[in-house]
């Protein structure tokens, strides 16, 4: 499932959609020289060690006293989905804040995320809208392909076509498939840019090549 899936909720409960993005797939086998954050995601993951959310959480934690943001996102997440620790979506929420607010675009999105999908706060599209924007903006791949659908479908901001294909195109150049179809879909059919078959398929074959590079 990709990881652009955390808006279809349809598929899995609304909580794991956000877990399923955690950390994303950068891998980090624990080691003596591991960062704290490392050996959090390390632990979490079971990669290299035995799976234990309990240490994953006790590391996070310390890397978070350090200031580390992707730390305090991390905890954050797991307080909302309640893996290794009690679940609590305003603890949560307050982690996510403190590292949004000094501007960490990964906890930028995953705050756009929860406004979204309406966990843990009153389901509001404008501001889900504003805090995709600014993840966006921070040249974060995730928030600009969710921030084109959200151009392309009119959610939390006017509808602009324009606007989606210019954040799809972004983000299919960094490799996104999903971005890539959506872009070749709208050459060939002149939505939000002018009709291209070349570049349909061009985008097209790029697909191809990503989906084996992924693979």
């Amino acid at each position: 499932m990709s990881s652009y899936l955390v808006f279809r909720i349809q598929f899995l409960p609304m909580k794991y959609l956000l877990l399923i993005t955690l950390l994303f797939a950068t891998s980090f086998p624990v080691n003596a020289d591991s960062s704290l954050y490392e050996r959090g995601h390390a632990y979490f993951y079971g990669d290299g060690v035995e799976q234990d959310y309990e240490k994953a959480l006790l590391a996070f934690e310390h890397a978070a006293k350090t200031g580390d943001l992707d730390a305090i996102t991390a905890i954050g997440i797991m307080h909302i989905v309640g893996v290794g620790v009690e679940q609590n979506d305003a603890k949560g929420l307050e982690y996510l804040h403190k590292a949004a607010n000094q501007s960490h675009p990964k906890s930028q999105y995953y705050l756009g995320a929860m406004y979204y999908l309406g966990i843990g706060v009153p389901l509001d599209l404008e501001k889900a809208f504003s805090w995709i924007s600014l993840s966006a903006n921070q040249d974060y791949l995730f928030a600009q392909h969710n921030l084109a659908e959200m151009y392309e479908n009119g959610k939390g901001v006017s509808k602009n076509l324009e606007k989606a294909f210019e954040y799809y195109i972004i983000a299919a150049r960094k490799g996104s498939v999903e971005s890539q179809i959506k872009v070749a879909e709208m050459y060939k059919e002149g939505i939000g840019t002018e009709k291209n078959i070349e570049k349909s398929e061009y985008w097209l074959k790029q697909t191809e090549e990503s989906k084996v590079i992924t693979q």
